[in-house]
């Protein structure tokens, strides 16, 4: 099945650091194909996810109620009307009721409808 790819195309979207899972579907082969296909051409390794900064996980402690009172005090500072009126959330009206005038007998007849 992999003899029928295109190895400069293949280069080409391995280079342009086409995810994985997309160079699976374009080229209908699996995960490992991938694999076999980049160690068989020789293609550069991805960028190594293991070596990415990741915060500490005292640097993703949640704010304390000080901090939350600090920050909600800035917004507060920079909210306006128009914030307000662009962030309010409006339900469209689906119908208005309006009165309509009627006769009496055609009152009557609506206010007896159902009772035969």
């Amino acid at each position: 099945m992999t003899a029928t790819i295109s190895v400069v195309a293949f280069r080409a979207d391995w280079v342009s650091h086409m995810p994985i899972a997309a160079l699976c579907v374009r080229y209908t082969i699996s995960k490992d194909q991938v694999i076999r296909l980049r160690d068989l051409w020789n293609l550069p390794l991805r960028n190594d996810r293991s070596l990415r900064f990741k915060p500490s996980r005292g640097e993703m402690r949640d704010p304390t109620p000080a901090e939350i009172q600090e920050r909600c005090k800035e917004i507060q500072a920079r909210w306006d009307d128009r914030t307000r009126s662009e962030r309010a959330v409006t339900k469209p009206q689906a119908f208005s009721i309006k009165r309509i005038e009627m006769t009496d007998e055609a009152r009557e007849a609506v206010d007896n409808f159902g009772d035969e």
